[in-house]
């Protein structure tokens, strides 16, 4: 589930790394309009040490660097052409950093490769994924984001389906192993139904690529979240056009509450929910995901759960 423009995609294979303590915020402002590398990140002061917090992070995490695995998203994640990695997550990261009295480095890791990495221990945190009970077998995660699945097309090519079988016959781009996988194999079969040819999904390591094969007309549109997808349109200087298309949101994960990763019964994950449900009540939480004009993906201090989501990926 990622994204963004030509410039930024050009600098994916980069090696990234970001080390996030108390430190300042980057504030720098946003030129509506002109294309960027990477967006700004909001000004906001940092969660105070949370000293009864801090203490309930497991010991073998606080005498190490904690790495967080993180692909292209945005404005969740955004990777720009010198290397930088901004966006709510790195954000969110800082924040829990202070809070927890914890370090935290910000890594690039393909999306597919997060579980694995974090079962293996070579990544501690990744953010975000959507919180599937089949995942939760695997890992364990702390949520805190909503989002639903849209569609994005390219407006120079004339393709504007009006509804999920109007993709059906096209090469659609989705990211390797996101749920948008389960997505279009639910709208295949819909398809079928219907006597019409199955979607033709087309696999990217994450969704920069998948939006420049759009833009190179090589894909017919990528179904994404609608976070990313919307601010990869907002930022293509009118060449993409994100699309809500609403029967394709009964489809299998096609809607999906976001969470931090962590690797399954470290006690790990269970603290950072403490961590953002004091967020919630301080409001760093809503100034957070405001800052990033993305208030409609927050959720409520009683959806910020250990595993909380009761949803399948593939029913």
């Amino acid at each position: 589930m990622r994204h963004r423009s030509s410039a930024a995609a050009c600098a994916l294979f980069a090696s990234l790394a970001l080390t996030l303590t108390a430190c300042s915020v980057d504030d720098t402002p946003n030129d509506k309009g002109k294309s960027k590398d990477s967006m700004p990140t909001p000004t906001l002061a940092l969660e105070p040490k949370d000293d009864a917090l801090a203490a309930q992070v497991p010991a073998e995490f606080t005498k190490k660097t904690l790495v967080m695995g993180v692909s292209e998203y945005a404005p969740y994640v955004t990777i720009g052409s010198d290397g930088k990695i901004t966006g709510l997550v790195p954000d969110l990261a800082r924040q829990l950093a202070s809070q927890l009295d914890i370090k935290i480095k910000v890594v690039r890791t393909p999306f597919d490769a997060v579980i694995p990495g974090l079962k293996s221990g070579r990544i501690d945190l990744s953010a975000p994924s959507g919180d599937f009970i089949e995942r939760q077998k695997e890992v364990d995660f702390a949520d805190f984001a909503q989002s639903q699945v849209t569609v994005m097309v390219n407006k120079e090519s004339g393709f504007r389906p009006e509804s999920g079988i109007g993709i059906c016959g096209h090469k659609v781009g989705v990211e390797k192993g996101a749920g948008t996988e389960n997505v279009l194999e639910g709208l295949s079969k819909r398809c079928a139904a219907k006597g019409k040819k199955a979607v033709n999904p087309q696999a990217y390591a994450d969704l920069a690529a998948a939006s420049l094969a759009l833009r190179s007309k090589r894909i017919d549109a990528v179904v994404a979240p609608s976070a990313s997808n919307t601010s990869v349109s907002e930022s293509s200087d009118g060449t993409f056009e994100t699309l809500e298309l609403d029967d394709m949101l009964t489809l299998p994960a096609a809607t999906a509450i976001y969470g931090i990763q962590a690797k399954k019964g470290t006690g790990l994950a269970p603290v950072i929910v403490k961590g953002l449900r004091e967020m919630q009540e301080s409001g760093t939480y809503a100034k957070l995901f405001g800052g990033w004009q993305m208030p409609l993906s927050t959720i409520t201090r009683s959806q910020m759960l250990l595993n909380g989501s009761k949803q399948s990926q593939t029913k």
